[in-house]
């Protein structure tokens, strides 16, 4: 993690029990979506922890500022793409490694994709900006429903969770969640192909 970046993780860390701590988890998770490499659970999950009986309140805003940082990217993609594509292919981590295959995921089920990206830990804002480049074979408002769903999934699950278990939730989670969100996305997308054929 570079210097630049490290002072802003551990500002951000500093900042959780402020009163301008909600009104910054949702400028992180809006950002998150389109833009910028830190998530929104380095806020969500010591605010929820620190104020338990808020938890769910902190994973709806996440979830809501997620959908329009979402929406924001998609917009990004579908009409500012050949502008902006140096830029963040150059500067921003995890577009040039994994565009291409997310173009490919698209053609073969946009939906699935968009849902497990939602989810799990794979680097969202290069899902949604990819969205707007390809918006032929997606809406947004395909996106807007699946980004819903995945973000809100993932939010309210940690914020639930150590909203009944308090620190021990917490430790969990931390622990353990690049497996706890793997493992839920796969039943979220078989819920969702079983609906597709039933």
């Amino acid at each position: 993690m570079g210097g630049l970046l490290k002072r802003a993780y551990n500002r951000i860390l500093a900042s959780c029990d402020s009163m301008v701590a909600p009104y910054l988890l949702g400028f992180l998770s809006f950002t998150e979506s389109c833009c910028f490499i830190i998530p929104p659970e380095v806020m969500l999950l010591p605010m929820s922890y620190a104020n338990r009986t808020k938890a769910l309140w902190y994973a709806l805003i996440t979830t809501i500022a997620s959908v329009l940082g979402a929406v924001a990217g998609y917009y990004l993609g579908a009409f500012a793409w050949e502008e902006i594509q140096p830029f963040v292919f150059e500067n921003v981590p995890g577009f040039a490694k994994h565009f291409d295959h997310v173009g490919n995921l698209y053609q073969e089920n946009a939906v699935s994709a968009l849902l497990i990206a939602a989810f799990t830990p794979i680097p969202f804002k290069v899902f949604t900006v990819a969205a707007g480049v390809y918006s032929t074979k997606i809406s947004v408002v395909t996106l807007i429903v699946t980004s819903l769903v995945g973000r809100g999934c993932r939010y309210y699950l940690m914020a639930f969770t150590i909203y009944l278990f308090g620190e021990r939730a917490q430790k969990f989670i931390e622990q353990h969640l690049q497996l706890v969100t793997i493992v839920v996305g796969i039943l979220i997308v078989l819920v969702a192909v079983a609906i597709k054929f039933r």
